[in-house]
């Protein structure tokens, strides 16, 4: 695998870039360089954005991507990509068969490969909603006649029981053990109320830089990116925004993420931010130091701020609002109390019986 020469401008270093895990070193001219990646031919402009700023980019020629690698670039996310890819290869190398001629006998049998293994039904679902959709990008790109997978049967999934979220109880106790006199313990307190109040997913909480807070029409904001790579611009409780501030301040962080680590002898380390699997650790070990006996992780916050919103009586679209939604039924999913037995609903409908007319 061995990059193309191209001529060289003056006394310019050569550009390292990583491409699936190969190392490629290249020189640069006003014209694209040609570079052979495995069997794929990839163009490298080189783009001015400034005077005293360029910047590289890699296009890979469409004609010579794969209808898989088209189809995953279309997905959402890149946790998507990644499952769904892996689907497909799997399906493909059971089905042993040209795209063209597969059928829905084919992926009806797979359905049932799959339960013989003893798959969980949302398992199985997530596989036919991959080659489902993947057969679909097919049929629209002509390469089939029609989706095989449109009307296979996918098997009924129970609703899953109401996870317990952080109760404000239980905010309350990990707040009283994150030490605001160390710098990780306003830093952990300025975590946990963005997680609690705000109900951020951790990867959400994590982009927080110093650059993506503001203000707007009074109230202080953030600029957080969502599930699906969505931006939002959302308001801070006042309290979260007073955290913030504290930590930025004790810390002296004037740039780029502010949930950055700090080392056991309270040095901050600027620059980047801690991992999502270390927010994970750090909210179950705040756990355990508040005696909180049941396992906890952050997206019990959201959970959590979703119960405790809609148990004080605030309306279900406003909760899912906050908590970025495109479907009220899964902020319904979030409710902890939803199958509570102490719903009001009947007393209320059966007093109205009473005095009616």
């Amino acid at each position: 695998m061995s990059p193309g020469r191209v001529p060289t401008r003056g006394a310019e270093p050569p550009l390292k870039l990583v491409v699936d895990g190969v190392r490629v070193a290249s020189r640069w001219s006003a014209d694209p360089a040609r570079l052979t990646l495995g069997r794929i031919d990839v163009l490298v402009y080189e783009m001015p954005v400034s005077s005293t700023n360029r910047r590289h980019v890699l296009r890979f020629p469409e004609r010579r991507a794969s209808h898989l690698d088209a189809y995953c670039r279309g997905l959402p996310s890149e946790g998507t990509r990644r499952v769904y890819r892996r689907i497909a290869i799997a399906f493909e190398r059971w089905a042993s068969v040209p795209v063209d001629q597969v059928t829905r006998r084919t992926i009806e049998s797979y359905r049932e490969h799959l339960e013989v293994l003893g798959r969980a039904p949302t398992t199985i679902a997530q596989h036919l909603a991959a080659i489902c959709g993947y057969f679909q990008f097919l049929e629209d790109e002509g390469v089939i006649d029609s989706n095989p997978a449109a009307r296979v049967r996918r098997p009924k999934i129970a609703e899953p029981p109401p996870k317990q979220g952080i109760t404000p109880a239980e905010v309350r106790r990990l707040l009283e053990v994150c030490d605001p006199a160390t710098m990780i313990g306003l830093r952990d307190r300025a975590l946990v109320l963005t997680l609690s109040v705000q109900a951020f997913r951790i990867s959400e909480a994590l982009g927080i830089t110093v650059e993506t807070l503001g203000e707007e029409a009074g109230h202080h904001v953030a600029q957080i990116i969502g599930k699906g790579n969505k931006p939002a611009r959302v308001p801070l409780a006042p309290i979260v925004h007073e955290a913030m501030q504290q930590w930025l301040d004790a810390a002296d962080i004037h740039e780029g993420p502010i949930f950055v680590p700090v080392s056991k002898g309270g040095v901050v380390k600027l620059g980047r931010a801690i991992s999502s699997q270390s927010g994970w650790k750090r909210i179950k070990h705040l756990g355990q130091q508040a005696g909180i006996e049941r396992a906890l992780h952050p997206h019990l916050a959201r959970h959590g701020a979703a119960t405790a919103a809609l148990a004080a009586g605030v309306a279900l679209h406003r909760v899912q609002d906050h908590l970025r939604h495109a479907d009220p039924r899964t902020t319904r999913r979030y409710d902890s109390q939803r199958r509570s037995l102490s719903n009001p609903c009947g007393p209320v409908v059966a007093d109205l019986i009473k005095r009616a007319d």
